[in-house]
């Protein structure tokens, strides 16, 4: 019955991605920019495909053709271009006016030539993005290695589309208005819907946690969310409608065990060695972005539940974390605030720097997880963000946060600083962060926190992941009578997590993986009567996420 309850609200999340659409198809226009034989894959730098694709560079998969036969690199083309379920791919692929030459049989008639203007146009817009025009794009993160650099370095960089940096900055966002690395991946199926381009992506893991010590415990549970975008152009900017939820609700239940973790209540009591469930409204939002001169774009978001600009990119869409379902011990200290009621920023993105300020109600959400949790502008948040390339984020934040914790009083102070990087290398594809955290409380505690993580994919399925923690812990014994020394002390406690991860099930609609990750904890002599002298954890977890990471991994749109 255990198993029912979290596995059937788990595949219900995520059946939005096996729903089947019907195919589109239109002609396109473009560049080849690079070529991938063993997958046979193009790079195409191309112009919108009216209700297809808006303008961008992206890998395609062409089917019918093999890519080593086709026009070199740098060749204008002409295509067709189809979408299914999220999906594209390309047939009919040509040099400009020249017919497609087929190597076997295809189902589908050559596409119309493009006209030559448009041809001109590209390159027209290229141009202006390398001499003081708009940012140039950064192409999509499912290239393999050397196409990047080879955009960024080589004599393709002529060839790229003019970006439009405004539907960039909006499409780089993960949670709120905090940004992994652009060449980090986003695994997402999308589809163009007149002017709106209409996305989907989520991620959930079905886990057994086996703890040990007198503290420890064992469960079945599912950690998981969803979210669906929605992204036109609107005035001279862009507009972003967002929405974020999640079944912990019903497949967490009030917790789940985690040693050593703090934060929220259950029953009024506060939580000790569990991890809360979050929210089913994890954000609903709106933004929109407009450019305020030639290397400017101004923002505002607003959210009646949503993430101000607190912090680093939270655990649950850290590119770093996609491997890893257990929330961080730091979570309470670094990116607690990515679900806040009543939030609204005000930000701004200049070249390579940006800055965000945010009002918002401090309290956490309360135990009711099906609602939405509002209240007054209470607290405020500031970060200063700096992107200095594609493959390089880091952050710097700090924010007041009036009483947050319901059972424990007083305010609190929070600064963080991260750095993240996301590259393609030739072994695979390495993400890694690295943060800090430091809550100064009027209570009188200041815990910290370090964190570093990273995920290395290899083999094109196998993942194997890590994550070093060090953390002041002061509310371990909050819930139960201890002496003094021990009760309001606080702890350092530093955890190990190793993983290991393989994709098993690849399909259009989505990704599934099995994996296993163990951790193992030191501690104070003081808390060794409480946990053991060795205390250690061990999942075993199953992997589903929305998307093909071969397919959709991307992280530049430009329309």
């Amino acid at each position: 019955m255990k198993f029912v309850k979290t596995a059937i609200p788990t595949l219900v999340l995520l059946v939005a991605f096996s729903a089947q659409a019907a195919e589109k198809s239109g002609a396109l226009s473009g560049t080849i920019v690079s070529r991938d034989a063993a997958t046979n894959r193009l790079t195409v730098a191309h112009t919108e495909v009216p209700g297809v694709m808006g303008a961008m560079t992206m890998p395609y998969e062409v089917r019918g053709q093999k890519v080593a036969s086709l026009p070199k690199d740098g060749a204008k083309i002409t295509a067709t271009l189809h979408e299914s379920d999220g999906t594209y791919w390309l047939t009919n692929v040509a040099a400009a006016g020249a017919k497609a030459m087929q190597e076997y049989p295809m189902s589908e008639p050559p596409a119309t030539s493009a006209p030559q203007h448009e041809h001109a146009a590209m390159q027209q817009h290229a141009d202006h993005a390398q001499h003081g025009g708009a940012a140039a794009p950064q192409p999509m993160t499912g290239m393999q290695h050397g196409e990047q650099e080879q955009m960024q370095h080589g004599g393709m960089s002529g060839m790229q589309m003019q970006s439009d940096a405004t539907s960039e900055l909006l499409m780089r966002q993960a949670s709120g208005t905090s940004m992994n690395p652009a060449a980090a991946p986003m695994h997402m199926t999308m589809t163009q819907h007149g002017d709106w381009m209409l996305m989907l992506h989520g991620l959930a893991f079905v886990n057994q946690v086996v703890q040990s010590g007198p503290r420890g415990d064992d469960k079945f549970f599912s950690t998981n969310w969803i979210m669906g975008m929605a992204e036109r152009p609107l005035g001279g900017g862009h507009l972003m409608l967002r929405s974020m939820l999640s079944l912990e609700p019903l497949t967490v239940g009030k917790k789940y065990p985690e040693l050593f973790q703090t934060g929220e209540t259950v029953d009024g009591r506060p939580i000790i060695d569990a991890q809360h469930p979050h929210d089913f409204f994890m954000e609903v939002a709106a933004e929109y972005a407009h450019p305020l001169g030639a290397n400017t774009i101004g923002y505002i978001y607003a959210a009646p539940f949503g993430d101000p600009s607190l912090g680093p990119v939270a655990y649950p869409h850290r590119a770093s974390a996609s491997e890893i379902p257990q929330a961080t011990l730091s979570h309470h200290v670094q990116d607690s605030t990515h679900i806040a009621g009543s939030v609204i920023t005000l930000g701004a993105q200049r070249g390579v720097l940006g800055f965000a300020f945010s009002g918002f109600h401090g309290r956490e959400p309360d135990e009711k997880r099906w609602d939405i949790d509002t209240g007054k502008i209470d607290s405020w948040a500031a970060r200063l963000t700096f992107d200095p390339s594609p493959n390089w984020s880091a952050q710097i934040s700090t924010g007041h946060l009036e009483h947050p914790e319901a059972a424990e009083p007083g305010n609190i102070q929070r600064t963080t600083a991260s750095v993240a990087y996301s590259k393609a290398t030739s072994v695979g594809r390495w993400d890694t962060s690295v943060i800090f955290g430091h809550n100064k409380k009027s209570g009188g505690h200041a815990p910290i926190s370090w964190l570093a993580e990273s995920v290395l994919q290899f083999g094109g399925r196998n993942y194997v992941t890590g994550r070093a923690e060090i953390v002041d812990k002061d509310e371990l014994f909050a819930v139960q009578d201890a002496p003094p020394a021990i009760g309001h002390g606080v702890f350092r406690v530093k955890a190990l997590t190793i993983g290991y991860s393989r994709d098993v099930l690849t399909t259009q609609a989505l990704a599934g993986a099995l994996g296993a990750n163990v951790t193992a904890y030191s501690i104070p002599d003081a808390l060794k009567p409480s946990y053991g002298s060795s205390p250690h954890s061990f999942y075993l977890f199953v992997r589903l996420r929305g998307g093909s990471s071969s397919a959709h991994d991307m992280h530049s749109m430009h329309m």
